[in-house]
């Protein structure tokens, strides 16, 4: 066996890597969004919230993606064809952000057709680590190396994405983040052929077989089509509608899946958690327009905050593995409440109360807080990882992402409701720090759910023996 590099890394992990590495370079259009959405768009803070609420619809479709890999191949490829289409996906989004797009139906298509790009190279690389991995310990340092490859794609594209909407303006930022879409179709030429981890025989049988796989599919594809129509149609309550039809369609494949009871618990607390909203865009604005925060310093605190992201999960990440999710969760919400105190402090003029610029004030709250920002996904992607059924890697990988990920679109829901509440505008940021606050206090109310979290893991119900069984085998299961 050839020696080890990096703690156990093994080329064979390099596809997944790449994929997550890229993943998080996308950061690289970070702050041009900022500014294209504020000038080219003018876009409100509530438009803009709601914009994200869509664009985090497809992570929580990411159920559909996983079972056609699973179960679909195209010309014989369950994983590699899949990245395809996903990195032609991101690049024509890329395309038509950096040439046609100037109101906001187009932008939100184009936006849309990156995200699920993404979202399906996503899929691909969830269900590779576990298929590259040889034992459960490897499935953990996969995860915790692709967080790390998130990170660093966010790392090395930090100043450079300040620095690039600064000089060469929004439209040409995009243009240049369509090389991701292209790194990552390029790796796939080093893939090796997966473990053997095989779907069942029988057409009906194994969490996916039969009309399990047609029913997300179907549902999956039925569920897109309808939030396109609301969505084109400008019905009312369409954003409350989607949310609550995604809810039910993710937690009925869940119980055809099948998950331990341990880790059921945990999916909802941390969508608790996940689904407590922002301050959204305002801030932002009020930073630039106020404070006079342009491109580049924002890029220099997205590059702070993704090298110290970085170094956080480095320092922690045994603890966090090891350790109950409930515990990570709890340290992490409280620092992280105590550390978002200077950004209200920052409206406020705390900054001149201490005798400092805002700019100071700003880099020292990042440098503080931002490693705290990775900590609390690593233990429930180990928890995924170990309980996904074989040959069904992608599909769980993705429902139980897709349940995390539609908490983040509530959040930005929530997020819209707040500065609609507030009136917060381009033209009235008064309300902004009163906003702050509110979104603080909200942030500590999941900490009521982390009881119930404990008492499950204190009686070891994520335990093999205590399975949330499909409904057809309760019976039959010994």
């Amino acid at each position: 066996m050839p020696p080890t590099l990096l703690g156990g890394f093994r080329p064979a992990w390099i596809p997944v890597l790449v994929t997550y590495f890229c993943y998080g370079a996308s950061a690289v259009t970070g702050v041009a969004e900022i500014f294209f959405q504020k000038d080219t768009l003018q876009l409100e803070p509530a438009e803009a919230a709601g914009i994200a609420f869509w664009l985090g619809l497809p992570w929580s479709m990411k159920m559909v993606a996983g079972v056609a890999s699973d179960v679909h191949p195209i010309f014989g490829s369950r994983r590699l064809a899949y990245m395809l289409i996903g990195a032609g996906c991101t690049l024509a989004g890329y395309v038509l952000m950096a040439t046609t797009v100037a109101t906001r139906g187009p932008y939100l298509v184009a936006a849309l057709l990156v995200t699920i790009g993404y979202m399906v190279q996503d899929v691909v690389a969830d269900a590779l680590s576990v298929e590259v991995a040889r034992t459960d310990d490897e499935i953990g340092q996969i995860q915790t190396f692709g967080r790390m490859a998130v990170l660093l794609g966010g790392i090395s594209v930090g100043y450079l994405s300040g620095w690039l909407a600064g000089i060469i303006g929004s439209r040409p930022t995009f243009a240049v983040a369509t090389a991701l879409p292209l790194v990552v179709a390029a790796s796939i030429a080093i893939v090796r052929p997966a473990r053997a981890r095989l779907m069942p025989a029988s057409a009906d049988a194994g969490p996916l077989g039969g009309g399990k796989a047609r029913l997300v599919l179907v549902g999956g594809l039925g569920y897109a089509a309808m939030g396109a129509a609301l969505e084109t149609l400008h019905a009312p309550y369409a954003q409350e509608i989607v949310l609550v039809v995604s809810l039910v369609l993710i937690g009925t494949l869940l119980q055809h899946v099948g998950i331990s009871r341990g880790v059921a618990v945990a999916s909802i607390v941390i969508f608790l958690f996940r689904a407590t909203p922002d301050v959204g865009q305002g801030y932002s604005y009020w930073v630039i327009d106020r404070l006079g925060f342009d491109q580049k310093f924002l890029g220099v605190l997205a590059q702070v905050s993704s090298v110290l992201s970085l170094l956080g999960l480095l320092v922690f990440r045994k603890t966090i593995v090891k350790r109950p999710v409930s515990f990570t969760l709890f340290w992490v919400v409280i620092a992280g409440t105590i550390l978002y105190l200077p950004n209200i402090g920052l409206f406020y003029g705390l900054h001149e109360w201490l005798g400092i610029s805002a700019r100071t004030l700003a880099f020292v709250d990042t440098t503080i807080s931002a490693p705290l920002s990775q900590l609390t996904m690593v233990p429930m992607l180990v928890l995924i990882a170990k309980s996904a059924p074989p040959g069904a890697e992608a599909t769980m990988f993705a429902i139980m992402a897709s349940l995390m990920n539609l908490a983040l679109s509530a959040s930005q829901l929530f997020t819209q409701y707040l500065n609609e509440l507030f009136q917060v505008n381009q033209h009235d940021y008064s309300n902004v720090g009163r906003l702050m606050v509110t979104v603080g206090l909200v942030g500590l109310l999941p900490l009521l759910a982390l009881p119930l979290l404990w008492s499950e893991e204190q009686s070891g119900a994520a335990g093999p023996g205590n399975r949330i069984l499909p409904a057809d085998r309760v019976a039959s299961e010994p």
